[in-house]
């Protein structure tokens, strides 16, 4: 199985449809009076462009970054290095995007943005966990989720806590990543959020599937799908969702449908110029068959993702697919290179996992609990002494009131 990591982060979602969805924004930014006025249309640009070609999204967030430090505007700097490190992360370039999140970071704490401070954080995260870097990703998120806490930013928070789930879910912690996953749907249902509540859902599922319950997590991707369709989401944004669906198919054993998801997702991604979804959906189709029996054609799709992957650093389920590689040539008595590839995921495996790494984010996450819990003891301990005082001064005015009505009567 493979999953995609995807980087949509509050982005305005665009229904399908139109002929060019730039066309009346690139009129109004060659008419823009000020440059303010013309980075707002550029984000706009940023936010269509994602949804339809991340490539294109890139050239418009380097026109961003461009004019902002022209115009020496220091709020929309950071803003502008955030949205083009996000286009190369989802591009697969790390060290680029890493460097651009870097000058967010600097940038919005310069200005003291912590919703920005905590967006880049869930950013950089994503970066690290397709590096194999668990636990920092782990301590960025958790930075991102006590921000979202101070700011009360109810859809950010929801947020961190997919993220906090995910990071989880990559160390086997299961239990605890589907607790973060109810919580995020929870404070979505109860603040109606319902774009955040598409990926609280879409996690819970992945949470699922990586316990064993395929059918459950089946109903929590098409709940999401379901709901992202209602919301007029678009089709490079719902791709990971439809690969995912895929993935809880094959589970379940119904591999003409997961197939057929399988080419969806890898259709959108090629049109809309996005890696990652391009990897997942041929290492998918590669496994699919694999199980089917075509050990040729799986062959083709499999070497060509561990291909990808290698080229582009991505550590993320390549332990697996090099498992499914080794298993194909044992099938295809080829003894020889199964074994070459069984050594390859043997050593990644031991490269991004240790016991160390699982014993430093327990005790992250323990920290975080823990000053959860201070902060409510201490919350509750003010509110009783407020409620203390409250009383004392009620009984202090009974008391006067009482005397005032007694001497008015002696008078």
């Amino acid at each position: 199985m493979k999953k995609i990591y995807f980087l949509f982060f509050f982005s305005v979602q665009v229904a399908h449809g139109q002929k060019s969805p730039y066309d009346s924004l690139e009129l109004r930014l060659a008419d823009g009076k000020t440059e303010t006025q013309k980075l707002e249309i550029l984000k706009q640009l940023v936010e269509v462009a994602h949804d339809n070609d991340i490539r294109k999204a890139l050239e418009y967030a380097k026109r961003g970054v461009a004019l902002a430090e022209k115009a020496g505007d220091k709020n929309w700097q950071p803003k502008f290095y955030e949205m083009q490190g996000r286009m190369h992360a989802n591009l697969v370039q790390f060290d680029s995007a890493i460097n651009f999140f870097n000058k967010a970071m600097t940038g919005f704490l310069a200005v003291n943005n912590k919703k920005g401070q905590a967006t880049t954080s869930f950013k950089i995260a994503y970066v690290l966990k397709r590096t194999g870097e668990t636990e920092k990703a782990l301590e960025a998120d958790l930075r991102a989720l006590r921000l979202m806490e101070e700011l009360d930013d109810k859809e950010g928070m929801a947020g961190a806590y997919e993220r906090v789930s995910d990071d989880l879910t990559l160390q086997g912690r299961l239990a605890e990543a589907m607790d973060y996953a109810k919580k995020s749907i929870e404070t979505c249902e109860k603040n109606n959020i319902k774009g955040e509540l598409v990926y609280a859902l879409f996690n819970a599922g992945n949470v699922s599937i990586a316990m064993g319950k395929a059918q459950q997590s089946l109903e929590y991707y098409n709940k999401s799908i379901d709901l992202a369709r209602s919301l007029n989401f678009s089709n490079g944004t719902m791709a990971p969702m439809i690969n995912s669906r895929g993935n809880a198919l094959k589970r379940l054993g119904r591999y003409a449908a997961a197939l057929e998801d399988y080419r969806k997702t890898l259709a959108i991604s090629k049109e809309t110029n996005f890696p990652p979804g391009i990897s997942s959906a041929i290492a998918n189709l590669g496994e699919v068959n694999l199980l089917m029996g075509n050990y040729k054609e799986a062959l083709g799709y499999q070497l060509e993702t561990v291909r990808l992957q290698e080229a582009e650093g991505d550590l993320s389920n390549l332990t697996e697919n090099y498992g499914h590689v080794s298993t194909i040539y044992e099938k295809l008595g080829d003894y020889k290179q199964a074994l070459a590839y069984q050594k390859k995921a043997r050593l990644i495996r031991d490269s991004v996992a240790s016991i160390k790494s699982d014993t430093a984010m327990s005790k992250l996450l323990t920290q975080y609990q823990d000053e959860k819990k201070e902060a409510t003891i201490a919350a509750q301990q003010n509110q009783i002494s407020q409620q203390k005082k409250v009383q004392w001064l009620s009984i202090g005015v009974a008391v006067l009131l009482a005397k005032y009505i007694f001497e008015h009567e002696r008078h």
